[in-house]
């Protein structure tokens, strides 16, 4: 269940409410839309009006959203231009929450609902297109492209390796490295041998068990 502040909830537990989103695309540009037909700023900024909505948000297991698709008006073609134009996957959106306090004094109170990652987009006709917001944690799938080892694996005289000497080989290890006096750009973990079969332990104690 999601926690809303004091003045959200308040609103939220009347018989007649007003609520709205608000949506904040952090591309190359930051583009900030609402979805009713009124100016509104946020944070000194300001959400114009267009027309966007969402049909379902996937979850998991620990109650987090995991992605949602927010279907967006594009009938002047603004936000194809930009999808068109710029890599727009893994930048940040995040959709906020609000209500109009329905009693004198008139107030909105807005507070941030869901921070993702753009997942991927499509057009959808000349009028609308449709956004992918994912979790960030998505990015912990990702596989690592370069394996950490005790050896360097740069190219001897290549470009991250930089050496430029008279020497006409080299072994990839940080001895070789250092008798080069290149040492500052060796690319292995120099210490990794070191600690290989090495217990593991936690706490203060040694083998005192954690509780």
């Amino acid at each position: 269940m999601r926690n809303f502040d004091a003045d959200i909830a308040a609103e939220l537990n009347k018989e007649n409410f007003r609520f709205f989103f608000l949506l904040e695309l952090q591309l190359a540009s930051t583009y900030r839309f609402n979805d009713i037909d009124i100016p509104i700023y946020h944070g000194g900024e300001l959400f114009s009006p267009r027309s966007f909505s969402f049909d379902s948000l996937s979850g998991s297991a620990n109650l987090s959203v995991e992605s949602f698709d927010i279907d967006i008006d594009d009938v002047d073609q603004v936000m194809s231009a930009v999808l068109l134009g710029e890599d727009v996957r893994n930048k940040i959106a995040i959709l906020y929450f609000g209500v109009i306090k329905t009693t004198a004094p008139t107030e909105i109170h807005i507070q941030e609902f869901i921070r993702g990652i753009v997942g991927g987009w499509e057009l959808e006709g000349d009028s609308k297109c449709k956004i992918n917001i994912t979790n960030e944690m998505i990015l912990w799938n990702k596989k690592c492209l370069r394996p950490q080892s005790s050896s360097c694996p740069w190219t001897f005289k290549g470009v991250e390796c930089t050496y430029a000497g008279a020497e006409t080989w080299c072994d990839q290890s940080y001895a070789r490295c250092a008798a080069l006096s290149n040492q500052a750009h060796f690319g292995g973990e120099r210490f990794m041998p070191s600690i290989i079969e090495k217990e593991i332990w936690w706490g203060r104690q040694r083998g005192v068990p954690m509780t």
